[in-house]
């Protein structure tokens, strides 16, 4: 799980002993990078349907956005790099136009106890419930 929250500057540890045999001193993400074959699909896919904004992006080579607070960014796969899979926790309020949206694309919907599930193009399995999306 990735949980991004910003501290006030004073929270940052002033001695090692506050570090808590820590590393890193409140270490925070700038980027989860979704690495993709299918880079157009994907961005809209995240923008289209899961409402990211777009910051920057370079047609067919690298988009970055912002999904709900979450700095993420769809590149495409180059020199051999894998597919990326991940997990990724996000709220979601409409869940019920969401649904709908993504069965007027035909995408497959189904439900397991408190979740509903559904794939983005690449196959990352999106377990959606009330109170969170679960990206995997």
């Amino acid at each position: 799980m990735i949980s991004l929250t910003s501290l006030p500057a004073d929270a940052e540890p002033e001695t090692d002993e506050e570090l808590n045999g820590a590393v890193a001193a409140n270490p925070s993400c700038y980027s989860v990078t979704i690495f993709t074959q299918r880079w157009k699909e994907v961005r809209d896919f995240y923008v289209d349907i899961l409402n990211a904004r777009v910051l920057s992006e370079r047609t067919d080579r690298y988009c970055e956005m912002d999904l709900g607070g979450i700095p993420l960014t769809v590149r495409r796969c180059e020199h051999g790099e894998m597919v990326s899979y991940f997990h990724l926790y996000v709220s979601m309020k409409n869940r019920d136009a969401v649904l709908g949206e993504l069965r007027r694309r035909g995408i497959i919907v189904t439900t397991v106890g408190p979740y509903t599930n559904f794939r983005d193009p690449e196959g990352r399995v999106i377990k959606l419930s009330e109170e969170k999306t679960i990206v995997s």
